[in-house]
């Protein structure tokens, strides 16, 4: 079976990074190996498996394994691994050519950028390193390869994936699924201790001064970095993004109900006065879109009609619906959008993912009742009228998408082996070498 442990020991995010342990090691550089003639491993499927691929990762492997303290692992198990690993990979990378995925350069630039910030370095800062060591094409091209394979496994196994209504509903009632997707809250507190006799009346008006002056813009953490206000001990502080759970007992009935930068009236419990403030909200399932009832009218040149005759028609269409001709019968003889034309452009509600960003960005442009002048984008030349806009609350749908995707999370793992040991069970390997009587 395909070792998760060696996976996870060679794992894709930390590649290159071993790479980079390499480099920094004296006498390991690939630049300084002398290899004088390649070998075949394996024969896997329509391509062959070389011994310098293995040593490779084998390099990086021991690398690791002498960082680590304690006892090291059987080598031979590990060459074993090591192996079938590499034969998994190479079946996938086969799969992935043919299905067309592809990196380009922009992709793999961007990568290796979030690695040289990982290792505190600029871009130029960690070329350099790899240039000065002869590996920073062997590098790239490693790297390109780790991410067709994780994009070819996301999209693989993704597909062999069934989550059921009903696992949603059930995780959404359980407790850990109301867990997972509430939301995390990061609270300021102010604390105003209980006092005896006529002190405890300055802290109750103290208390409502405080509450007036946060409502008035004063910042909150102000008065908890001054220790105390006109002469009485102020505490309190930045308790950090946590779920309501996490919260202090008194606190968790308060702040569910609040919304972010909300200032809550003053309240007591055993230990004093408290006031809180909601500093930011993160997570949660909570989510309000806006969205927008749009009509247009679209032109496109064709075989037949020109760009120029393109753009004369569509000035043509908005003069006459400004003469006051109905834009609905218009679009129904004229549009270019056959989605609409029976709805005489109506495009109904749209929101933001459902059209170009340029699309949006003009009906954003409009109010409620108005109507674009001719506009010309990637599809062609528009009209477009806004009729109405609204907020619509997509938490229950929001909440059912979290829920999804992290139930796909966790069967990823277990379906992703299934699927690599069917791959390798299915394929063509043949052996060539053996590993163990290689130096």
């Amino acid at each position: 079976m395909y070792s998760r442990q060696l996976r996870r020991t060679v794992n894709h995010s930390c590649r290159v990074l071993l790479l980079l342990m390499l480099v920094q090691l004296p006498g390991m550089t690939l630049a300084q190996e002398q290899i004088s003639l390649d070998k075949i491993i394996a024969i896997v499927d329509d391509d062959v498996l070389l011994k310098s691929e293995f040593d490779m990762r084998w390099a990086q492997i021991q690398a690791q394994l002498d960082a680590l303290q304690g006892p090291r692992p059987d080598e031979s198990v590990l060459r074993k691994q090591l192996l079938d690993q590499l034969i998994i990979e190479n079946l996938q990378m086969q799969m992935a050519t043919r299905a067309g995925v592809r990196v380009d350069d922009n992709q793999l630039n961007q990568a290796i950028n979030t690695i040289a910030q990982q290792n505190n370095m600029d871009f130029q800062q960690f070329q350099q390193v790899l240039e000065q060591q002869g590996v920073y094409l062997q590098t790239r091209e490693q790297l390109r390869k780790d991410i067709i394979l994780q994009q070819f496994q996301t999209g693989s196994v993704n597909n062999r994936i069934d989550i059921t209504r009903q696992e949603v509903e059930n995780y959404l009632r359980s407790q850990a699924g109301q867990a997972d997707i509430a939301p995390e809250y990061r609270i300021a507190h102010i604390l105003i201790e209980n006092a005896d006799g006529p002190q405890q009346s300055r802290r109750d008006e103290l208390a409502q001064f405080l509450h007036q002056q946060l409502e008035n813009g004063t910042e909150i953490l102000q008065f908890i970095n001054a220790g105390e206000v006109s002469g009485i001990p102020v505490g309190g502080g930045d308790l950090g993004f946590r779920k309501a759970e996490a919260l202090p007992s008194m606190f968790r009935e308060v702040v569910p109900g609040m919304t972010l930068g909300e200032i809550s009236e003053p309240f007591t419990s055993s230990s004093g006065w408290h006031i809180l403030q909601v500093k930011d909200i993160r997570g949660g399932a909570s989510l309000e879109i806006e969205q927008y009832h749009v009509r247009h009218i679209l032109i496109q040149p064709n075989e037949i009609r020109t760009e120029s005759q393109a753009e004369d028609l569509i000035n043509e269409i908005y003069q006459r619906i400004l003469d006051g001709e109905d834009f609905g019968d218009i679009a129904r003889q004229l549009t270019d959008d056959e989605s609409s034309i029976v709805a005489g452009g109506d495009l109904d509600w749209i929101t933001f993912g459902q059209f170009p960003p340029e699309f949006l960005a003009v009906v954003q442009s409009l109010e409620v009742g108005e109507m674009s002048e001719p506009v010309r984008l990637e599809s062609g030349w528009h009209i477009m009228e806004l009729l109405e806009t609204r907020i619509e609350d997509m938490t229950d749908e929001n909440m059912r998408f979290q829920a999804q995707q992290i139930l796909r999370q966790r069967k990823f793992e277990n379906e992703l082996e299934n699927w690599l040991t069917e791959l390798r069970d299915t394929a063509y390997v043949d052996i060539k070498m053996d590993l163990e009587s290689e130096e």
